[in-house]
């Protein structure tokens, strides 16, 4: 008996003991750790950067972080775990995905930082939008708000803001998110102009195919899918989308969804074979949920979604976008509703529309206007016929939503 206690006590102490070790050895982990995947080094880099502007200064390699690929669950672009070091996880599928398209860097950039503002900055969601309906802050995240998506329009004048307010919380509101449309249009010109009164007035071709049918119905143009892909209708014009010009069409839609969106499209079409990645065209759509969001065809998604009372749900909204200079100005009804700049860099004639699948659009009054300065070529009014026009379908196209951080 005694001889059995001894061996008894022997083994606890040995278990003891190796219970001991393995302790020691997890609480030995270094809490400095750098272990970064090579992706995601000028990213940091960028963030240190951006922080030493701003008076704040990050040496990650001798604070310590983890950042590596995941595969995450639950529509997650990000993760950020509050360990020693701070431990990162980037879905790899999302930034394989957006490493396709235009804009990735931005896109990267914000679900990175989004991150690092978790693990280093103390940042936690922060769901509230400025007065113009954008996000206020690139820390927007976590559990959705009136189920709209996290698109947010991470570029050109809102990344320094972004940037501002990610570094300092009490960042007031910028002057995009409070200013009234004030740009002078007396100068621009009328240059094309569509009643779609008559089928000699249409513009586009009056057809019926085993896809898609077109008419004049009620002294407006009928468009109306029969088929599952987005369509991009668009028409050859003779204003360059480089230069400052007014686009406005009056258009209502009946489609199977009322989150279907449906608008207008302008910019630059290489050749009629191209992929609508390839091709560079702007997008102002709306939908009968009276959200409205804009983007541009070679990106991954729509820059943002915003709610806007103005739109008349099934109803005939008349649409108008504003060119002068870099940005764009855009208006629902009369009433004006955001600004953002135009990712189109070449020369392009084409304006048109979207029409969801398998449904259909009426549309009137099309005008495009110039404006006409000292060297702008002296031209009339184009009373096209029929337009040098195009009905295509894409399949590939759609207006994503980006994942959650």
């Amino acid at each position: 008996m005694e001889k059995f206690l001894t061996m008894k006590l022997s083994l606890l102490h040995k278990l003891g003991f190796f219970v001991s070790i393995v302790f020691l050895l997890l609480s030995c982990k270094d809490s400095h750790a750098y272990r970064v995947d090579s992706a995601f080094s000028t990213y940091l880099y960028t963030f240190q950067s951006e922080a030493a502007k701003r008076g704040q200064v990050f040496n990650f390699q001798q604070e310590g972080l983890i950042m590596e690929f995941a595969d995450l669950t639950d529509n997650k672009a990000g993760l950020c775990h509050y360990e020693k070091p701070i431990r990162i996880e980037i879905d790899r599928t999302y930034w394989n995905d957006i490493s396709k398209y235009a804009g990735a860097e931005y896109m990267k950039e914000d679900v990175i930082f989004h991150e690092l503002g978790h693990g280093f900055l103390g940042r936690e969601h922060l769901n509230d939008v400025l007065e113009n309906g954008d996000w206020k802050s690139m820390m927007c995240g976590g559990q959705k708000v009136n189920n709209r998506a996290w698109n947010i329009n991470y570029r050109g004048i809102r990344r320094a803001y972004y940037l501002d307010e990610l570094f300092n919380q009490n960042t007031p509101s910028p002057v995009f998110s409070t200013e009234n449309f004030s740009i002078d249009t007396s100068a621009y010109t009328l240059k094309v102009r569509k009643s779609f009164d008559t089928a000699l007035d249409a513009g586009w071709k009056i057809e019926n195919t085993s896809e898609y049918e077109t008419s004049i119905d009620n002294r407006r143009l009928k468009f109306e899918s029969k088929v599952d892909p987005v369509y991009f209708v668009y028409a050859k014009t003779n204003v360059d989308v480089q230069s400052d010009f007014i686009y406005q069409l009056q258009i209502e839609c009946k489609s199977k969804n009322d989150s279907d969106q449906y608008g207008l499209i302008f910019g630059s079409v290489p050749d009629q074979g191209a992929s609508y990645v390839q091709k560079s065209l702007e997008y102002f759509t709306i939908n009968n949920l009276q959200k409205m969001y804009m983007g541009n065809t070679t990106w991954y998604s729509f820059y943002t979604e915003l709610t806007k009372p103005c739109i008349i749900p099934s109803g005939n909204n008349r649409m108008k976008i504003v060119k002068s200079g870099e940005m764009l100005y855009y208006f629902i009804n009369d009433v004006y509703c955001y600004c953002s700049e135009m990712e189109v860099k070449d020369s392009g004639f084409y304006f048109g529309f979207i029409v969801p699948p398998k449904s259909t659009v009426w549309l009137d009054n099309l005008i495009v206007s110039q404006q006409i300065t000292s060297q702008s070529p002296v031209s009339k009014i184009r009373e096209f016929l029929v337009f040098d026009a195009q009905v295509v379908s894409e399949p590939k196209f759609r207006m994503k939503c980006i994942k959650g951080k």
